[in-house]
């Protein structure tokens, strides 16, 4: 088996596999077919000819803590049928936390359970939330808005990567591909409250309801602006539904009653730690500082942290206070840390370490798909 990145040549390859794999018809020997990405990785038989599988690697950079890291968004993984169970999915992925400098990976699974085998952990809960417009009567209507037609998105992308520092792991967007240029023809419409909030809107006559993709806002003065501007709807449509929130949303605070609304709890998506000490550098600690050393596969780890400072070495010497494989890590180090009690695959050697007590209450959440 070789493992290499496609080039154009292979494109002819990549659509066969596609096809295979999602079962979907296409013309193989179109001349204007071209690779979805930048870097799709394959895993080809020995022939170094015949694609077995691959998938795509949307180089990203997400928020995290005060600053950034780099990530692998992995999309497209494609296997045809006649080679599953060869290895060679789990090959690529091997290849790409081995041999590339990612510090994390990020993707949307198919299954949970197959990705936790390659340790993929899932992040967050994201909610859907269905809300008759009747129960955000309380909140004052208001026209404070523009749409964005495509001209001047620097204001726009300015604002959505101000609020998606408020999470980790919210991609950077560094153009307006992620929004509609074009409103009028796509009836997907984007609309800034006061460059303070905005949302993503489309409208389904026949279920009555506003669909809202995209919800983002830097205040609750912010949210309840532009959850004033959706009211306006509230002549012609009968509910509003919110399709993507964190868990932990403020909007739910501004409902008044619960049994009202469809609530459906879903998953924000999964990730894998690719490179552990720069995630350790980079996260989030609490400011009364401390010290913990932390082991994380085979590789083990002391942090000391002070309100304005955070050392990692690594550290092979003494019994590691707290023991976790990478999907523990994942889990934990990305977004967050819950009872220690009830986190599966947690050795514990000193309860009595800081660890347990440096991290945060956090949110995990992003919405861009790749």
């Amino acid at each position: 088996m070789i493992l290499r990145y496609l080039t154009q040549d292979d494109v002819r390859e990549h659509d066969k596999v596609t096809s295979q794999a999602f079962s979907y018809a296409c013309d193989i020997n179109d001349p204007a077919s071209v690779l979805p990405c930048e870097k799709v990785l394959g895993a080809f038989d020995d022939d170094n000819k015949t694609l077995l599988a691959d998938f795509e690697i949307n180089e990203r950079t997400c928020c995290f803590g005060g600053g950034t890291l780099t990530c692998a968004a992995v999309g497209g993984v494609a296997a045809k049928p006649e080679h599953r169970g060869k290895g060679a999915v789990k090959a690529l992925f091997e290849y790409l936390f081995t041999q590339t400098d990612y510090d994390i990976s990020i993707l949307y699974p198919f299954s949970e359970a197959y990705y936790r085998k390659l340790g993929y952990e899932r992040v967050g809960r994201s909610v859907s939330a269905t809300v008759p417009f009747s129960d955000l009567c309380s909140i004052k209507r208001n026209n404070d808005v523009t749409l964005f037609e495509g001209n001047s998105p620097e204001r726009l992308l300015e604002l959505y990567n101000r609020c998606a520092r408020q999470y980790n792991l919210g991609f950077v967007r560094e153009n307006a591909a992620a929004f509609s240029d074009k409103p009028y023809e796509s009836q997907r419409f984007t609309y800034i409250w006061k460059n303070h909030s905005f949302a993503t809107i489309t409208i389904d006559r026949d279920k009555s309801t506003v669909f809202v993709s995209e919800l983002y806002f830097d205040s609750c003065e912010a949210l309840c602006g532009i959850l004033g501007f959706l009211r306006n709807y509230e002549s012609n449509q009968q509910y509003v539904c919110f399709q993507k929130l964190p868990d932990s949303s403020p909007l739910f605070s501004y409902l008044p009653d619960l049994k009202h609304c469809d609530i459906r709890i879903g998953s924000t998506g999964s990730a894998r730690i690719l490179n552990v000490e720069n995630v350790l550098k980079r996260r989030r600690y609490s400011a009364r500082g401390g010290e913990f050393t932390l082991q994380v596969g085979d590789e083990a780890f002391r942090v000391s942290c002070s309100e304005s400072d955070v050392k990692v070495d690594r550290d092979s010497g003494c019994t590691p206070d707290v023991i976790m494989d990478i999907n523990t890590a994942s889990g934990i180090l990305l977004s967050g840390l819950a009872d220690k009690a009830y986190i599966p695959h947690l050795v514990v050697n000193n309860p009595a370490s800081d660890f347990f007590s440096l991290f945060p209450p956090e949110t995990a959440f992003f919405t861009d798909g790749f």
